[in-house]
């Protein structure tokens, strides 16, 4: 029996862009996002697992930090590293694939015709990793160096390996100094 395949049409996925985002929006302005996040405190791994998958996201990325803040008051610094490095490379991978393999018809056409299409062209190409790289460490939200990432048709394996990497050497410093202070 042959496998049918899932298409989304191009109408579906703008309907789930804004959804997407009409949602985040009610959740950030109605408190729930803040709730949960403090209730995620009674589950330790699975609770440091969750803060960083929502440590990437713009909207989330603030309760999401002092989150996993608190859990240096019970955990060791790099354990919540580690873990919450592990989530945010989960929520980061979720965001990379959209972006690698779900875009809108009309948001590719934007990227092709900007200046990323050229420089992916010329001999600076490099600089998109290097550019995608520093804003996935900072304590930026992710989606940005996760898009460039995405429509330069980055190995995903790779984006696996640099996202851990950067978001666990971020977290380690984040959470070190809130546990020495």
């Amino acid at each position: 029996m042959k496998k049918r395949k899932f298409k989304i049409t191009n109408n579906q996925r703008w309907i789930l862009i804004i959804l997407s985002i009409s949602l985040a929006f009610y959740l950030y302005f109605s408190g729930s996002i803040d709730k949960f996040i403090d209730s995620l405190g009674q589950f330790q791994i699975i609770g440091v697992l969750i803060s960083g998958a929502l440590f990437g996201y713009a909207f989330t990325a603030a309760p999401a930090t002092a989150s996993l803040i608190s859990f240096t008051d019970t955990m060791n610094p790099l354990l919540v590293s580690f873990i919450g490095a592990t989530g945010t490379m989960i929520g980061d991978l979720i965001i990379f694939n959209f972006f690698k393999r779900g875009l809108p018809k009309e948001v590719k056409i934007i990227f092709k015709k900007s200046k990323i299409e050229k420089i992916k062209k010329s001999k600076f190409k490099w600089l998109i990793p290097g550019i995608a790289g520093f804003i996935i460490a900072s304590p930026l939200p992710d989606e940005a160096g996760i898009a460039l990432l995405g429509v330069s048709h980055f190995d995903t394996n790779t984006f696996m390996l640099l996202a851990f990497s950067l978001n666990f050497i971020g977290l380690l410093i984040i959470t070190t100094a809130a546990w020495l202070i």
